[in-house]
C-alpha cells in the first residue's frame, strides 16, 4: 500500500469536497488527528477505505491514484461526490462545476476566446454555435449556467405555437399582471383566496380575480374550488414556480448585456431554421 499516495489523495479529494479534517473524521468515526496522520504519510485501516471513498465521492482506485478518467467512472463518481456534500451546498457546487467545464470548453473552442472572456471572479459569457447555445454568469447576484443543444430539426421545432406565446405575453402585459405573478411566487407555497391576494396587492378585487382566472387558464397558477359552510370558494397557488425565475431572467437578457457573445466561425445555419 502506497502510504504517501493515499495520504495525498485523501487530502486532495477532502479539499475538493470542501471538508475539514474534522468533518471527514466525524463522518468516518475517527479523530481529526487520525485524518491528519493519514495525510502526512500514515495509513488508514483498510476496512475504512470504502467509507473514505464514499464520503469523498471517489472510487477506491482513485485513492491510490490509479483511476483512469472515463465516461463510465465519471458517471458514477460525480453523483457520488455530490451526494457526499451537505444538501445545502449541492446546487452551488453543480453550478460551479458546470461553469468550470464551460470555461475550459470555450477557451479550447477558439484560441482568441482567452482574451474575450473574463475567467476570474464574475465570469460571464454567451456562446452561440451551430451546435447550440450556452450561457453562464457567475456573478454574486444571480449565478447560473444554461445549456441548450440544438435539436436536429432546429429550435423552432421545440417551441410552442405563436398564438400561445402571444396569449402569454398579452396577459403578462396587462396592468398588475407581473406584480401579481411575482407576489404569488414570493409567498410561501400554500393556497390563498383572492381576497387575501387583493389585500396584499392593493388593487381592485374584480381585476385581481380576472387576472387569476387568466393565469389559471395559462396554467401559471393552480385554481381549486373548496366547499365551505358559506358556499364554494376558489383558492389559488403558484403552479410550478421554478419556471418564473428563468423566464424573467432570460427576458432581462434580451434587453441587457450580460457578458461577451461568442459566435463560432463554423456556424453555417440559422439557429431558428425551419
Amino acid at each position: 500500500m502506497n502510504r504517501l499516495m493515499i495520504g495525498e489523495q485523501i487530502q486532495k479529494f477532502r479539499k475538493l469536497s470542501g471538508l475539514t479534517q474534522k468533518d471527514l473524521g466525524e463522518a468516518l468515526g475517527v479523530s481529526s488527528s487520525a485524518v491528519s496522520q493519514w495525510e502526512t504519510g500514515g495509513t488508514p485501516d483498510i476496512s475504512l477505505l470504502p467509507a473514505i471513498a464514499d464520503r469523498l465521492g471517489v472510487s477506491i482506485d482513485a485513492l491510490f491514484g490509479r483511476e483512469e478518467i472515463t465516461q463510465e467512472n465519471m458517471d458514477e463518481a460525480l453523483p457520488r461526490y455530490l451526494a457526499s456534500l451537505p444538501e445545502a451546498k449541492r446546487l452551488d457546487e453543480i453550478n460551479r462545476l458546470m461553469c468550470k467545464v464551460m470555461k475550459s470548453f470555450c477557451i479550447n473552442f477558439e484560441d482568441q476566446l482567452a482574451d474575450s472572456i473574463d475567467i476570474s471572479g464574475g465570469f460571464q459569457f454567451r456562446l452561440v454555435s451551430d451546435r447550440g447555445i450556452m450561457a453562464s454568469d457567475m456573478s454574486e447576484d444571480m449565478p447560473f449556467v444554461w445549456i441548450f443543444p440544438e435539436p436536429e430539426q432546429g429550435y423552432a421545432a421545440a417551441f410552442a405555437r405563436d398564438d400561445e406565446y402571444r396569449r402569454l405575453f398579452l396577459t403578462l402585459s396587462r396592468p398588475h399582471a407581473l406584480e401579481l405573478l411575482k407576489l404569488l411566487y414570493q409567498r410561501p407555497p400554500k393556497h390563498c383566496t383572492s381576497d387575501v391576494i387583493v389585500k396584499r396587492l392593493g388593487i381592485d378585487g374584480e381585476e385581481t380575480r380576472a387576472l387569476l382566472s387568466e393565469f389559471a387558464q395559462l396554467e401559471l397558477v393552480q385554481e381549486l374550488e373548496l366547499e365551505t359552510e358559506n358556499g364554494d370558494m376558489k383558492v389559488y397557488n403558484i403552479n410550478d414556480c421554478g419556471r418564473l425565475v428563468p423566464f424573467l431572467y432570460a427576458s432581462q437578457m434580451m434587453f441587457q448585456s450580460k457578458g461577451p457573445v461568442v459566435s463560432s466561425f463554423r456556424r453555417k445555419k440559422s439557429l431558428l431554421r425551419n
